[in-house]
This record gives C-alpha cells, sequence and structure tokens, in this order.
C-alpha cells in the first residue's frame, strides 16, 4: 500500500502554485465586471484551492519518505502552520498540527535507526500518540499545542499531564522539565515497572535530544538527563539547607556508603570505582557571599546523569524526593512554571 501510495505522488514546487494563482485581473472583475468574469474567478479559485491541496500531499510525501534530515525538517515547519482548508474546499479528514510534530519524531528516529518509540493511533480521540513498548500499558504521548505559539509544542504524558519537554521549531531549542521526569518516572511509573524499561525510556529521551542537536543545530537543555561529566544540575534552592545534606549523610551510612567532605566543604559521595556524587557550594570557588549549592556527577565516560543516579540507588532517590522542594534540579522558568 505503501509503495502504491509512492507512485501515484504528484509533486508540486512552490513557484509551480505561485503560477497557477489568479492574477489581479481576473479577481478583479469578479468584483465588479461580467458573469464571464465572476465564473472565471471562482473556478480559478477552485483550481488554487485543489493546488493548495496538491502542495500539502507533496509536503506530506517529504515528511513520511524523504531520507535526507534537512529535507524532513523543512516538510515538518511548514506542515505545522499549514491552512488546508479554505472556502472553496475543505478536507474532512485531516491530521491535526500536534500529529505532525509526532510523525516529525518517529521519521528523525528512523533515520538513525533508533526507532524504539510506536506511532499509533486513536480513533477514539481522533489524534495520533506514542507509545513506548513496556510502558504502554501505563501511558502515552502526545504534543499539546503551545498557547499563542504555531512553532512551539509541549511532549506530554496524555493520561497524566505530565509534560517532559518543551520543543520549539522556529526557535531551534528543546528543554526538559525535571519536575514532570521524575514524577513520572520515578514516582509512578518506578512502582509498576522494572528500571530497566525506565532506563530504556531514557535513552529514547536522549536520542531525541542528541539528533536533534547534531542535525539541526538545536540549543537543548538535557537537565537532569544530562550525563556529560561538565553538567552542572542547578538546585530550586541554591541556599541548600544544611540539615538537608546532614540527612544525606545519615542515609548514605544506612545504605553503606560514606558521605566525605571535601577541601571547600563539598559534599563527596563515592557511588562506586568510577562514580562520584558531589554536592558543592559554588560561591566559595566564585568568590561570592551568597551561596548557590549545585550537584555534579562525575563517572569518567559522560555516561551517568543524575537522572541515573536517583534511578539505580534508591536511598539517594528517597533522600532527593523527601527534600524536593530544595534539592530538585531547576528547569527553564519561561516555559514550566
Amino acid at each position: 500500500m505503501a509503495e502504491d501510495y509512492k507512485q501515484k505522488t504528484v509533486t508540486f514546487t512552490p513557484k509551480e502554485i505561485d503560477n497557477l494563482k489568479p492574477s489581479p485581473a481576473i479577481r478583479e472583475s469578479a468584483a465588479t465586471l461580467s458573469t464571464t468574469g465572476r465564473l472565471l474567478a471562482y473556478n480559478q479559485e477552485l483550481k488554487d484551492s485543489l493546488n493548495n491541496g496538491l502542495y500539502f500531499t507533496h509536503l506530506l510525501d517529504q515528511l513520511v519518505q524523504t531520507g535526507e534530515p534537512q529535507t524532513l525538517f523543512a516538510a515538518a515547519q511548514k506542515l505545522i502552520n499549514y491552512q488546508l482548508d479554505n472556502s472553496y474546499l475543505v478536507f474532512p479528514q485531516q491530521y491535526s498540527r500536534a500529529d505532525f510534530y509526532l510523525i516529525f519524531l518517529n521519521r528523525l528516529l528512523e533515520l538513525h535507526n533508533s526507532e524504539q518509540v510506536i506511532l499509533q493511533s486513536s480513533d477514539r480521540n481522533h489524534e495520533l500518540y506514542h507509545e513506548f513498548p513496556g510502558i504502554n500499558t501505563h501511558g502515552y504521548f502526545v504534543f499539546q499545542l503551545e498557547k499563542g505559539s504555531p512553532d512551539g509544542a509541549y511532549y506530554t504524558e496524555k493520561n497524566s499531564g505530565e509534560i517532559l519537554f518543551y520543543l520549539n521549531f522556529r526557535k531551534n531549542i528543546v528543554r526538559f522539565n525535571s519536575r514532570s521526569v521524575v514524577k513520572l518516572l520515578l514516582v509512578d511509573y518506578l512502582k509498576e515497572l522494572e528500571p530497566e524499561a525506565i532506563k530504556g525510556f531514557e535513552v529514547y529521551l536522549l536520542n531525541l535530544g542528541r539528533y536533534l542537536k547534531e542535525d539541526y543545530g538545536f540549543d537543548v537543555d538535557f537537565n537532569l538527563l544530562d550525563p556529560s561529566n561538565s553538567a552542572v544540575y542547578e538546585l530550586a534552592n541554591p541556599q541548600l539547607p544544611h540539615s538537608t545534606i546532614d540527612q544525606l549523610f545519615v542515609m548514605a551510612a544506612n545504605g553503606g556508603r560514606m558521605l566525605k567532605v571535601g577541601e571547600d566543604n563539598e559534599a563527596i559521595l563515592n557511588l562506586d570505582k568510577q562514580t562520584i556524587v558531589t554536592l558543592v557550594d559554588k560561591s566559595r570557588s566564585d568568590h561570592t557571599a551568597i551561596s548557590e549549592w549545585i550537584i555534579r556527577v562525575n563517572d569518567g565516560e559522560s555516561r551517568v546523569a543524575w537522572f541515573d543516579i536517583l534511578l539505580q540507588y534508591q536511598f539517594i532517590r528517597e533522600w532527593y524526593l523527601d527534600n524536593l522542594a530544595d534539592l530538585e534540579v531547576r528547569s527553564d522558568l519561561l516555559y514550566f512554571n
């Protein structure tokens, strides 16, 4: 069936469609002159409407078949803003703008041979959605359009409403939301699912961000998913109470680890031979008067993010969730409240 569709595709360029548009003279005659002029203008409007639909199929063909990342992105940008209907021709069955975001992500993953997420269709809700193997019985994912912007959308778990990341095609940015990532994956899902399933979903999210960054130069804030050793996890309360650090000393000991104090009064937790978690007050190295506590993770290979630590070590996760008001990794306030 896909092959038949490919064979029947009609290709139109924007220049070809522009050449088919009626001249101002014809439009003017429709308003002020003869019946013949009005009929000519009406007929031309029908042609324009049909050509508009044909050009839409050309863009959709690119979106679902192209092997070129730049062509894929250009088609997606145009489709999310495309006006298919007009007063002369209405198409009763259409994909929504939100659907085109989902299709684009699937195609991007496909180009990188990493299509882990499954694109499904809901007849009841008349929408496309993402389903991830291993967690598909617990939730599914859609895009919600940003209010007031045609180029931005939020990747959202439909049942809970938790927003995992924000994507904007005009600004070329991706912003991950630590609050929803933690609430959905480390609280709700971890009660029912094995850590391996959640780890697989994390890899999927990381791949999306990486491909957008590598292929299109997107500015991606991975937040607590960032595995780079240079990552700095800024806290919701940079003036971290000493009682919170004291609590980690106790919980680390109960978990069979020892929290040490460094030369600059930082708290150092050696989790294994390679992985070290450090809580450090940047004000000491920056020589400022106001405390600014951050978290760093160093594993030598830039493979372990703060999210991985929370997923793997129960005592750290409990400490983090117990003190979430202070320890929550700060997300971009321009896009998440």
